[in-house]
């Protein structure tokens, strides 16, 4: 007997499935996004320029006109342009020996000496295209401009740190107390945010608001798939997936129509705190009663579930489930870990291509959307295509479904990569062509993180299953904490992201080619099944 078998008779997909599908899950991938590109918002540097003051000199008068001169032309130079670089961080010294004639009329930044001086009044943010943010009230630029990149790697740390907490949490206590819980740390630390300005409170804030943000979404999915027969557990991942990218695409438009950081901060994470009035409404998961030897409470959670579908609780079944599950707590006495897998060679070594494909799908798919504010001169409309070349991994459910998923999935990591290695190769100047390239990039890695979402489980047999996932879910976290770090050296090179992240994506799709095809299969339950599925299922290509 299992648990499906109770669903089918209660409903697989019936009414009440429907409403923590359509509700419960919107509101929580919806919530993680917005808080994510908010967050990046928030960290954003408009664009500057060293404060222009005329330092003063015999030559005041001139030197003010020659200042104004530069100002005009740094403003009216096209965002990224290679020219205007040098400008973002050094100004001129006092002494200026050219010809002041000569440079006043010069027309664009090519045609002016370098600056060779830091800068030493402070910074002008042009804020025509992008409103005063944290980073730039906080003058987080030119030789500071690692501490926004320290925050948001900080916020991965807080992940890794709360994956496994909450997760531990979950098992013990239960998936609803547990969601109450991440939901109000998430809106807590994201709106007290607003009232910090010093760097270290900022960062320690953001990590806690980092704590709960993979929990906050994958909770609330894991708790509808429970109540979803097998048919229908299709269904909660398009819907995260959809969630996630409309997130994506509300966000720059909300940020444009706000202006104002601390006010976005804030729309974006007190949402959060409504599970406190909604907390009435959220389930228990009935299978994980009934596994803790709570059948009382799964009878009455089912009754509920049988009710709003207008079907009958099998009591019949319901009660030899119970029966066979203390059975075989009582009988089973285990101490297979994943590390035992150690003595199964094969099994082994698809485990670890698979950790591997993981951490690099995790670091590409992160990293590309956290670089796509360096892709175009205005940053809505670069967050905002970035957001909408996603609606195509909207057909990743049936594409895993028709063809499978090792194909699929070495076919977007290849793309990706070469989409992303052809934009290093492109001209500054063509800026057109190069976000289109790197559009491509994301549109492919974004299809290749939700194959790897669903293909990589389906790997580790059933009895390591759950220790596998959450020793993917850590190398990812630790993945992600990596990818602010491969963005930043952008303020190296700027194409330097792109080509780690394409040459990653590459690998990840040579890696994907080793891996056996899992559509369509009976999954293995034991690990001696997993070996003998494993060495059945090697790539005739290798």
């Amino acid at each position: 007997m299992q648990f499906e078998d109770i669903l089918e008779e209660v409903g697989q997909f019936g009414l009440y499935q429907r409403l923590l599908c359509f509700l419960l899950i919107p509101f929580t991938t919806g919530l993680v996004g917005i808080v994510y590109y908010t967050q990046l918002f928030v960290l954003t540097a408009p664009r500057h320029q060293c404060h222009l003051s005329s330092p003063g000199s015999f030559f005041d008068n001139q030197q003010d006109v020659f200042y104004n001169h530069v100002a005009h032309l740094v403003n009216t130079t096209e965002q990224g342009a290679p020219a205007l670089e040098p400008f973002t961080c050094h100004q001129y010294t006092s002494n200026i020996s050219e010809d002041f004639s000569y440079l006043l009329n010069t027309t664009s930044l090519d045609q002016l000496p370098v600056p060779g001086v830091t800068c030493t009044n402070g910074w002008e943010y042009n804020n025509t295209q992008m409103f005063p943010t944290f980073t730039s009230e906080s003058d987080w630029v030119c030789d500071a401009a690692w501490q926004p990149y320290m925050v948001v790697s900080m916020f991965w740390v807080g992940n890794i740190i709360g994956s496994w907490i909450f997760g531990v949490l979950t098992d013990l206590i239960g998936r609803r107390i547990v969601t109450l819980v991440s939901l109000c740390l998430y809106g807590v630390a994201g709106v007290a945010s607003v009232f910090v300005r010093n760097f270290y409170g900022f960062l320690v804030l953001r990590t806690l608001v980092g704590v709960s943000h993979h929990t906050v979404t994958h909770l609330p999915f894991v708790l509808v798939v429970e109540y979803c027969g097998v048919g229908s557990r299709t269904i909660p991942l398009l819907t995260i997936m959809i969630s996630y990218t409309m997130a994506s695409l509300i966000t720059p438009v909300l940020a444009w129509a706000i202006w104002d950081w601390q006010i976005l901060l804030a729309v974006s994470s007190a949402p959060a705190l409504l599970i406190i009035f909604a907390y009435r409404w959220i389930p228990e998961s009935a299978s994980w009663q009934i596994i803790k030897g709570r059948s009382d409470d799964a009878r009455n959670q089912l009754e509920k579930v049988a009710i709003t579908n207008k079907r009958q609780v099998p009591y019949y079944m319901f009660n030899q489930l119970v029966t066979e599950m203390q059975d075989q707590q009582d009988s089973v006495k285990s101490n297979v870990t994943i590390l035992t897998v150690r003595h199964y060679p094969i099994l082994r070594m698809n485990i670890f291509l698979v950790l591997v494909i993981w951490m690099l799908a995790c670091l590409c798919f992160y990293g590309h959307c956290q670089n796509t504010s360096n892709l175009g001169s205005d940053v809505f409309s670069s967050y905002f295509m970035g957001a909408l070349v996603e609606v195509p991994s909207w057909g990743v459910p049936y594409i895993i479904h028709r063809f499978g998923r090792r194909i699929p999935l070495v076919t977007c990591f290849m793309l990706s990569g070469a989409a992303s290695i052809v934009y290093t190769l492109i001209p500054a100047e063509q800026l057109a062509l190069s976000i289109c390239f790197g559009m491509l990039g994301r549109m492919f890695i974004a299809g290749a993180y939700y194959i790897t979402l669903q293909y990589g489980p389906e790997i580790f047999p059933t009895v390591i299953r759950g220790q596998g996932v959450a020793l993917c879910e850590t190398l990812g976290g630790i993945a992600i904490f990596t990818s602010p770090m491969v963005v930043y050296l952008g303020e190296v090179q700027r194409p330097l992201p792109m080509l780690i992240m394409g040459s990653l994506s590459v690998l990840a799709g040579v890696a994907t080619f080793l891996l056996p095809e899992t559509s369509g299969v009976a999954l293995p339950q034991t690990l001696a099944k997993g070996e003998a599925f494993l060495s059945k299922q090697i790539p005739t290509c290798f």
